[in-house]
């Protein structure tokens, strides 16, 4: 047994201030460039939201339900679906590699 004051041993912990900001990080982020890009795509192509809900609906179906119910449009652009909501902003929602 260890005799002696522990305090010692504890250790010592600081409070540290951090100012919080409200900042929304989207992971989906899509360029300036490719917007233009599926705007243009968009424009020309048929929509390939159906395709895109069916290829989701097995291996995620909250997601191809989401899809379904949130996006106007969607397209195909190397390798990715994106879909559009009502605000025109597009939405990267399945690649494939």
């Amino acid at each position: 047994m260890i005799e002696g004051d522990l305090s010692e041993m504890e250790p010592k912990m600081k409070q540290i201030k951090v100012k919080q900001e409200n900042v929304a990080i989207d992971d989906n982020a899509i360029p300036e460039s490719l917007k233009r890009t599926l705007d243009n795509i968009a424009a020309k192509a048929a929509d390939r939201k159906a395709e895109v809900v069916n290829a989701l609906s097995n291996e995620q179906p909250a997601k191809s339900r989401m899809v379904e119910d949130s996006y106007v449009q969607c397209t195909w652009w190397e390798g990715c679906y994106y879909c559009q909501d009502e605000d025109k902003n597009w939405h990267r929602v399945k690649c494939f590699t």
